[in-house]
């Protein structure tokens, strides 16, 4: 059993003090999240309690410092959960009852409680490690410094992974637990040093995971005969200035000799501001891309039939999108140079976005075809389901259910709420394919084929579904993976993305955001699409929805993330939507002020 240490906890607690007294952050959806400079006291403290959680549980934690798409001098931190634990929600008070502690003392007692209530099958803490991610923003190496910190006084072996996206931060966590993986001994990563050649260390499995798999799968397009080849286009890829942007260029550089007909031309690749390197996410990433339905920076001179995509500051959101008109745009080193500020309102390409809705649409059409290629008793046994958020867009949930006739599953926002509802439903099949998608995090494809293992090499569906299993990031949603899970889909259906597009017409929708003194004010039923306080509200946009027309909808939520209540809606055309949107969050102000 783990035996913390009052007085070591106390005794480094005081190298981070709170900002203030009245600093108190709370763990939402997205961890923690907010200026940089707040943080070393709230990420200490991460640290010891994910080590707590990783002797409670006896297995391997994670912790990654990121704020995401957040402005580049913010920073975050968020406890990467294990793969087979769903009692993850009851530590997320504990992680906001500990930031907002004023004293040491008082934060050494709660986790001297913690374990002596939970002790854990654990016969030691040299048994267990926490693994830390950063990514690229200036801040990460002095939190993760204080992540280690907060890990080693609970006696718990702290290893720095350097700087990696968050969904590998997942996989190497999920690999180590389940065996696939062994950590480096402390001298061979004492050599590494820091960054790229620390996390070159651990990534490997990742890749070769991932590659392989992606490179047989699109092979298999040359003995399908139904499907005729699709344009090798280059495909454009904006990596917003982020940690993504290095591992990428390794795909990149993989595939460059391989026969998959996928060539990665990176855009906003990130760098030293000296050298015309851009600032993380600014005008740029899957966020900013998707909210604001324009083209990245970087993104001028590509031809109308650029196949291109946008990913964020970790590498967890995906978008792809097609340029929609000309723009004019000085070069991207004149603009994100450290000497020349861009301008306020630049003339961007507007486009017309292929979001998470649409990539988690072609991946459950690719499953269901390979469904009809199986054994009958087999595909019988298998269930595809598909879990949205309330921010999927309605025509997509409709394509879905009535063109491809599968289950879809709704679920409050967050990577963690969706998770549950996986586990959920592999409690209920014995082979299961389960989708899922939150906003425009990849979608994570979860398989259990035991019957399709020993049929791979005899059933060409079977061995495509187990690839695909394998190009698919399974602990989480993964941008990278996406990209080559839509690539080889792609090339398997001899689709182009105008084929692709032709899917389905997504409902013009409209998201805004609203300032209320007390966001918690607003509470909400049925994964987020129902407002149950205050009393009067949801009357009023169940009012609002009937006056817009048809296929009209529209939802408020506190967000997880920022001190504002979110607005969503849907209706017929851009100019319904926008009205509507615009009129619930003005009765939303009214109501909850």
């Amino acid at each position: 059993m783990l035996a913390p240490d009052a007085h070591r906890i106390i005794t480094a607690s005081a190298k981070f003090p709170k900002p203030s007294t009245d600093f108190r952050p709370a763990y939402g959806t997205a961890g923690f999240r907010c200026d940089a400079s707040l943080l070393g006291s709230t990420v200490f403290r991460c640290g010891l309690l994910t080590a707590a959680r990783a002797a409670v549980l006896g297995r391997h934690c994670g912790l990654m410092i990121t704020a995401s798409h957040n402005p580049e001098a913010d920073n975050g931190v968020k406890i990467a959960h294990t793969h087979t634990h769903t009692h993850t929600h009851a530590w997320e008070p504990l992680a906001t009852e500990l930031a907002g502690y004023s004293g040491d003392d008082e934060v050494a007692r709660l986790l001297v409680n913690l374990l002596q209530g939970n002790p854990g099958d654990v016969p030691s803490a040299d048994s267990l490690a926490v693994l830390v991610g950063c990514d690229t923003r200036p801040s990460s190496l002095a939190l993760t410094e204080a992540a280690c910190e907060g890990i080693q006084a609970m006696g718990v072996r702290a290893v720095q992974l350097g700087q990696v996206t968050t969904p590998q931060l997942h996989f190497q966590v999920a690999a180590l637990n389940a065996g696939h993986l062994s950590l480096p001994p402390e001298q061979q990563l004492h050599a590494a040093g820091e960054d790229a050649a620390r996390s070159a260390l651990f990534l490997d499995l990742y890749f070769s995971t991932l590659l392989p798999a992606f490179e047989e799968l699109c092979r298999g397009r040359m003995s399908t005969p139904q499907a005729p080849s699709s344009p090798d286009s280059p495909l454009y890829v904006d990596c917003a200035n982020g940690v993504g942007a290095q591992h990428l260029a390794r795909v990149a550089a993989t595939l460059a000799s391989a026969t998959t007909g996928l060539h990665l031309h990176l855009l906003n690749k990130g760098g030293a501001p000296q050298e015309g390197g851009g600032r993380l996410n600014h005008l740029c990433g899957a966020d900013f891309v998707q909210k604001e339905c324009k083209a990245p920076l970087g993104f001028s001179g590509l031809p109308a039939s650029a196949r291109c995509c946008s990913i964020d500051g970790d590498a967890d959101r995906l978008v792809y999108f097609v340029l929609q008109q000309p723009q004019e745009q000085p070069q991207q080193g004149q603009q994100q140079s450290a000497s020349s500020d861009p301008p306020t309102s630049p003339s961007l390409h507007s486009v017309s976005l292929l979001d998470g809705d649409r990539i988690a649409a072609l991946i459950a059409s690719f499953v269901s075809d390979l469904l009809k290629g199986l054994p009958q008793p087999l595909a019988q046994t298998i269930k595809v389901g598909v879990v949205q958020t309330a921010y999927a867009n309605g025509a997509s949930t409709r394509y879905i259910t009535q063109t491809l006739g599968l289950q879809v599953v709704c679920a409050k926002t967050g990577v963690m709420l969706l998770q549950c509802i996986v586990l959920h439903f592999s409690q209920r099949c014995s082979s299961l394919h389960l989708l899922r998608q939150t906003g425009n995090q990849a979608p994570c494809i979860l398989t259990f084929f035991r019957d399709s293992m020993q049929l791979q090499h005899s059933c060409v569906a079977a061995h495509q579904l187990l690839l695909l299993s394998r190009v698919i990031n399974q602990t989480v949603g993964d941008a990278l993976s996406g990209i080559l899970a839509v690539e080889a889909i792609l090339r398997l259906k001899g689709w182009t993305i105008s084929d692709w597009q032709a899917m389905y017409q997504d409902l013009p929708s409209k998201q805004t955001k609203v300032s209320v003194k007390d966001r918690t004010v607003i509470k909400t039923a049925d994964a987020e699409r129902v407002a149950i306080s205050p009393p009067q509200l949801q009357p009023a946009i169940d009012k609002l929805v009937a006056e817009a027309g048809a296929q009209a909808r529209a939802f408020v939520r506190p967000s997880g993330t920022e001190d504002i209540v979110r607005v969503y809606a849907e209706a017929q055309t851009a100019e319904a939507a926008g009205a509507l949107a615009a009129s619930v969050a003005r009765t939303t102000r009214s109501l909850a002020a």
